[in-house]
């Protein structure tokens, strides 16, 4: 089974960041608009996601509605994906709450995508949060290793290592508005 296994960082100047993909041959697609709502099981805490965790997601994207788990396994950046499109939004949600699950946090960005290689390269306008630059690589190898990997590519970029986030955009905006 291949796991998604990506990097984030976070960037303050997209033009550069693009300017340099293009030299080395990465076109980016025109921006995609997405609207995700995240759920949880009811009384996980979300200080502190244990493995195996599932998280559920719909996603709004270009007139489209798709359905997603995830479950992580070393950390929230490396995890099994399924993902499916779906019809009805609403339903949906009826289904994930029918099963223990309670919608926790949304995520809006303006997303541009590009490959290198078997790299897919994201660059994300995160309302709330900022930009950022992700890379993300389908594998079987040892997540950490892959990751590794991952970040020497962003380093070739420019990204500093304390430019790096290591959780999601779901669990930054929650903790922003959940922290005492």
């Amino acid at each position: 089974m291949k796991f998604e296994i990506e990097v984030k960082a976070k960037i303050t100047d997209i033009s550069t960041i693009v300017s340099k993909l293009g030299k080395i041959g990465c076109a980016l697609s025109e921006p995609i608009i997405q609207d995700d709502y995240i759920f949880n099981q009811k009384g996980v805490d979300l200080n502190n996601h244990e493995h195996n965790t599932p998280v559920l997601r719909i996603r709004e994207q270009n007139g489209k509605i798709f359905f997603t788990l995830k479950k992580n396994r070393s950390s929230e950046l490396d995890c099994v994906e399924k993902e499916i499109e779906v019809s009805d939004r609403n339903e949906l949600k009826d289904i994930i709450e029918l099963l223990g699950f309670e919608q926790t946090v949304e995520v809006h960005k303006r997303r541009r995508k590009g490959n290198y290689g078997n790299y897919e390269i994201c660059l994300d306008e995160v309302q709330e949060l900022g930009s950022f630059i992700e890379v993300e690589k389908m594998s079987d190898e040892d997540g950490e290793k892959v990751q590794n990997e991952l970040f020497e590519f962003l380093k070739m970029l420019g990204v500093n290592k304390e430019d790096r986030v290591s959780i999601g955009y779901d669990t930054q905006i929650w903790l922003k508005h959940n922290e005492k």
